[in-house]
């Protein structure tokens, strides 16, 4: 018998998407069978992939209510968001979802790739009083500017690497 994964995207800007698709991509090559999730629903397959864009340092809202709807699930997430995957920030981001996944299930691990955001939502950051705690300064600027690359088909394969490393193979499932 295959193995089963539900399969959870939450993009809006495609980034997100990207990423799913490449991990979509190697489950099939793993010989898995997907599940995609629908909200408000946490199918009882083996395991759950969570696809997020970061918001507010975790989840984004509508995978935040779809991982509070599973319950005593093995969840792999991998996310999207404005920063270095190398920083601190990226450290916060990952225990943040971590700490949420585990309130009701197994968190088997969070990556994160840098992910485009939106050039009008840049420009106004930039206009903000540098007081701000949004306000973007040059460093900002070089970390968004960088950002626009991304998710590029290194991170596709990271990522596809990431899964092939955090699930059992079918046959040792």
């Amino acid at each position: 018998m295959r193995p089963t994964a539900t399969l959870w995207v939450s993009s809006i800007t495609g980034n997100t998407a990207k990423i799913a698709e490449g991990v979509r991509a190697v489950l099939d090559e793993l010989g898995w069978d997907v599940h995609d999730a629908q909200l408000g629903q946490c199918p009882a397959d083996d395991f759950v992939i969570v696809c997020f864009w970061c918001r507010k340092s975790s989840l984004d809202p509508k995978s935040m209510r779809f991982v509070e709807s599973c319950s005593g699930r093995k969840v792999l997430a991998l996310g999207t968001f404005a920063g270095f995957p190398q920083g601190k920030y990226a450290d916060l981001v990952r225990n943040n979802v971590t700490t949420l996944i585990e309130q009701g299930n197994e968190c088997l691990g969070v990556y994160l790739c840098q992910g485009k955001v939106r050039k009008e939502r840049i420009e106004e950051r930039v206009a903000l009083p540098e007081s701000h705690p949004h306000h973007l300064d040059k460093w900002g600027i070089l970390r968004l500017t960088e950002g626009q690359k991304h998710p590029n088909d290194t991170d596709v394969l990271y990522a596809q690497a990431f899964v092939r490393d955090y699930l059992p193979s079918p046959e040792n499932h």
